[in-house]
Parts: C-alpha cells; sequence; structure tokens
C-alpha cells in the first residue's frame, strides 16, 4: 500500500477514535443494555422528551393564594360579580381583598359590600399547604359587628390539589357563632352562643371546564360542593390568576357570575 493511504488511513482511525472519546459508550439497541425510555439519554432535556411523546403531568399547582392561584390572595385585588335568580332583580356585588394577621400568621379579609339591608360579610382567609381557608367570619349590619364564627377546625374555599377529575373530599368544619348585637341578621339576644358542625363533601367535576361570563371567557376548574347534613348543592368555576368566575345553586337558581376584576 503506498504510504499516502496508510497515513491517511491512520489519520481517519485516530479521529474515530477521538469522536468515541467524546460522545461515550452508545446504549445497545436491544437486550440488557437498551434504555426503557429511548427518548432518556443521559443528559436529555426533559422538555424534549415530552415533545418527542412521552407522557407528561404538566405543571406543579401555583402556591395556594399567590397571584397566579385559582383563589388569589393579594392586598387590593376585587372582584365584581352580577347575582341573578329567579325570585330576585339582578344586582351587582363587589368583593375586596386587605392583607391582614389571624392568630399570628398572616391572612386576609375578603369583604363584599353592604347589601340593600346593610348587610356586609367579612370572611378571614388563611393558607395551609395547597388550602385557603375561612377561619373566621363576621357579619356586619350599619357597619356594626352583629354575630362572630370562628371556624374550627375551619372552612374550605378552594385547594390548589384538585388536579384530578373525579377526586372527592369530605370534611368537617366545625362553627361556633357568637351573638354581638340583636340586629335583623343576628336575630339573637346579644351574648348568645350557637355551635355547630357542618360537612361538606367537595367533588372535581372537571379540570379544564370552558364558561362565558359577562367579565370574559376561562378555563376553569368546576368543582360540586354538596353540604350532607343539610342537604344543599353549589357549584363553583374557578380560573388561573383571577378566581372564582361563577358560583350556582342549581336548587334555587342563585348565580354569581363574574363582570370585572383587578388583582395588582
Amino acid at each position: 500500500m503506498p504510504v499516502t493511504r496508510i497515513r491517511r488511513a491512520h489519520r481517519v482511525l485516530l479521529e474515530l477514535a477521538a469522536l468515541a472519546l467524546v460522545l461515550g459508550p452508545v446504549p445497545a439497541c436491544v437486550g440488557g443494555d437498551a434504555p426503557a425510555d429511548p427518548y432518556a439519554l443521559p443528559g436529555r432535556d426533559k422538555d424534549i422528551v415530552a415533545a418527542a411523546g412521552s407522557s407528561t403531568t404538566g405543571d406543579p399547582p401555583p402556591p395556594a393564594g399567590s397571584r397566579q392561584s385559582h383563589f388569589p390572595l393579594v392586598d387590593g385585588a376585587s372582584w365584581t360579580y352580577q347575582h341573578t335568580s329567579i325570585v330576585e332583580e339582578a344586582w351587582q356585588e363587589r368583593a375586596t381583598v386587605t392583607a391582614t394577621s389571624y392568630q399570628g400568621q398572616d391572612a386576609f379579609v375578603l369583604a363584599d359590600e353592604e347589601d340593600a339591608e346593610g348587610e356586609q360579610t367579612r370572611s378571614t382567609l388563611t393558607i395551609d399547604g395547597t388550602r385557603v381557608y375561612r377561619a373566621y367570619k363576621e357579619t356586619a349590619v350599619a357597619d356594626q359587628v352583629a354575630i362572630t364564627t370562628v371556624y374550627d377546625p375551619a372552612f374550605l374555599r378552594y385547594d390548589e390539589a384538585w388536579i384530578t377529575p373525579g377526586l372527592t373530599v369530605t370534611l368537617d368544619d366545625d362553627w361556633t357563632e357568637t351573638c354581638v348585637i340583636a340586629s335583623t341578621a343576628s336575630k339573637c339576644a346579644p351574648g348568645a352562643v350557637k355551635v355547630g358542625v357542618t360537612v361538606h363533601q367537595y367533588t372535581v367535576l372537571d379540570i379544564a371546564a370552558k364558561i362565558s361570563v359577562p367579565a370574559g371567557d376561562f378555563t376553569t376548574v368546576k368543582v360540586q360542593r354538596d353540604n350532607v347534613l343539610d342537604p344543599e348543592t353549589k357549584l363553583f368555576w374557578f380560573a388561573l390568576g383571577v378566581g372564582k368566575v361563577r358560583e350556582e345553586n342549581p336548587e334555587t337558581g342563585a348565580v354569581e357570575a363574574l363582570s370585572a376584576y383587578e388583582i395588582p
């Protein structure tokens, strides 16, 4: 063989050896050395794996109460709902959130506007893990507290872990109601105390329910809440980064539909 060809062949062998050092061993396509997932090669980017066709569970749920959650608890946020029913004329209600503290932890007060009777509800909401709870509530008349209610365990309002259709959770919320003043709302004697237990069953009906309300079109998590001891069913629709979009009582026909919102 001519010397020129020998040198050329030698150079090719050296280049192939160098390439093998860079790439490392190539996994076999059959037998015990074959990877279970052909896309699961060392250093493979997870997004690329998903794009290549492997299954994925999606992004983790947002932190409960965060700006990006299904129940945003942001100081200064507000929502306006249009109320309709088969027995009352339509009316608008605005709810606002204010940061506060409750029993030494960060909390938020969700307050609605006074209704035609001058009644207003102020709910203190807390966050525990993936859940938003109502821990305390005041019912005020003409800006005077008429009734206070303490929940222990607290009343669940939303759970960011509701990511599976058909999921069902049953929870107790024990409450102690104290009459502060006699009023049209309290209908009780000042100082009177009433205790009770409410059992709610929550069922995730859909995690991508499309819905249209006056505020726009939304993709929502649809949840059914059943009062077990005092039968009543309510349906709720929650949207990411928005909050409650719609609430409905199928029996009475009462509906709250989001007409405007602002989350700083």
